[in-house]
């Protein structure tokens, strides 16, 4: 719901305010220096180094590139069927947060931040990570007003990945937002 500052009628150009229920389907309001991932569009997998990944147990997988409606994707797949398998989604569609917020009634759904910016942990299941064999968690972090990407988690049990699966995928966007904060 959109609501003018101040009275009168709103016009273009004068500010508005953003009200937020506690079930809104309008993100936060955006208040952290803006990043781009421009850079990382047509690579995707160079957001994350070989070291970050050992320690998730992905070792030997470099990563692959897949291109989705929503923007350049690169998946990597744990080198055991026990660890935790990797995604990062550059949501390149111009819709930030909102298409998150917009389907918050779909399943598991928390705000939370990441590094200070305003995220989301999600999952199209609930309860998060003990519905089915594999535990997933999707972490996606507004990083402009219209700007965001998205990292998947997914493990199997005895993994303790696996019922806390937005662990390793908050930790993993935030290695994803230095990066970003970086430039590199």
């Amino acid at each position: 719901m959109l609501v003018a500052a101040g009275c009168g009628q709103a016009t273009v150009g004068q500010p508005m305010e953003v009200v937020r229920g506690p079930d809104s389907t309008v993100p936060p309001p955006f208040t952290q220096p803006e990043l781009s991932y421009d850079k990382f569009v047509a690579r995707p997998c160079d957001l994350l180094s070989r070291d970050q990944l050992a320690t998730i147990g992905i070792i030997t997988d470099p990563g692959k590139v897949t291109s989705y409606p929503l923007g350049p994707n690169c998946t990597w797949e744990a080198d055991k069927s026990m660890d935790t398998g990797i995604s990062v989604t550059l949501f390149v569609n111009g819709a930030g947060l909102v298409p998150i917020y917009q389907r918050r009634d779909w399943g598991y759904f928390a705000e939370t931040t990441i590094g200070g910016y305003p995220a989301i942990n999600g999952d199209n299941k609930t309860p998060i990570g003990t519905t089915t064999p594999e535990g997933s968690c999707f972490t996606t972090v507004g990083i402009a007003p219209l700007v965001a990407y998205q990292v998947a988690a997914s493990a199997h049990r005895p993994n303790a990945d696996y019922e806390q699966p937005c662990k390793p995928a908050d930790k993993v966007a935030l290695w994803v937002l230095e990066k970003l904060k970086a430039g590199s």
